[in-house]
C-alpha cells in the first residue's frame, strides 16, 4: 500500500519552499505556524507534522553537507589528476551510492522498497557502470601503449645521439640503427 502524502507534502510547492526559507532564517515552529495562519493556508498542518517535515529536511540537508564535504576533499586530493582516475572515482562513488541506497532505510525508518521502474533504472545504472569500467580499462591500456611507444622512440633517439656524440656521424651505421630498432621495437627491418 502506498504511503499517503503528509499534510506538508499536500501544500503548494511555493508554501513548502517558503517554510524552508523561514526555517533557514532561524524561525521557530510556532512562528512558522503563525505565518501560515496569516496566509490563511487551507489545510494548516499540525505542529507535530511541521516538526517531522523540518526534521526530515534537516536530515537530508545534513547528508548533502556531508556528501559535499567528502566531494570537496576528493576533488582537492585529485587535483589535476588524469581523467582515468576521476572516471574510476565516479564509478566507485556510484557503486557506493547504490549500495547505500539499497542497504539503508528511508527517512521514515522503513526499509527502502523499489517499484519496477526504479529497479529497471538501477539495473540500467549498473549496466552503464560496467560499461564505463570496461571503457576505462580500454582507455588505460591505450594510454599505456602510447606511453611505451613514446618511451621507446625517445630511447632510440637518445641511443642514436649517444653514438653520434661518442663516435661521430659516421659511427651511426644503418646496421647499428637497425640493431637499436630491433632491441627497442622488435623490428628487424625498416
Amino acid at each position: 500500500m502506498a504511503k499517503r502524502p503528509s499534510s506538508i507534502d499536500r501544500l503548494e510547492p511555493e508554501i513548502r519552499d517558503w517554510i524552508g526559507r523561514l526555517r533557514d532564517q532561524g524561525r521557530t515552529l510556532d512562528e512558522i505556524l503563525a505565518k501560515l495562519r496569516e496566509l490563511d493556508v487551507e489545510a494548516l498542518p499540525s505542529r507535530s507534522a511541521l516538526h517531522r517535515h523540518l526534521q526530515k529536511a534537516e536530515i537530508i540537508a545534513e547528508r548533502l553537507r556531508k556528501s559535499r564535504a567528502v566531494a570537496d576533499v576528493i576533488v582537492r586530493r585529485l587535483g589535476d589528476a588524469e581523467p582515468d582516475k576521476a572516471t574510476r572515482l565516479n564509478i566507485e562513488l556510484m557503486h557506493q551510492a547504490l549500495f547505500d541506497m539499497l542497504s539503508n532505510t528511508g527517512e521514515d525508518g522503513e526499509p527502502v522498497t523499489l517499484d519496477p521502474m526504479q529497479v529497471m533504472l538501477l539495473s540500467k545504472a549498473l549496466d552503464h557502470l560496467g560499461k564505463a569500467s570496461k571503457d576505462d580499462v580500454a582507455r588505460t591500456v591505450a594510454i599505456e601503449k602510447r606511453a611505451a611507444e613514446k618511451a621507446r622512440t625517445e630511447a632510440l633517439k637518445q641511443a642514436e645521439a649517444a653514438v653520434v656524440t661518442a663516435g661521430g656521424p659516421q659511427a651511426l651505421t644503418p646496421e647499428l640503427k637497425q640493431a637499436f630498432k630491433a632491441m627497442l621495437f622488435g623490428q628487424s627491418n625498416g
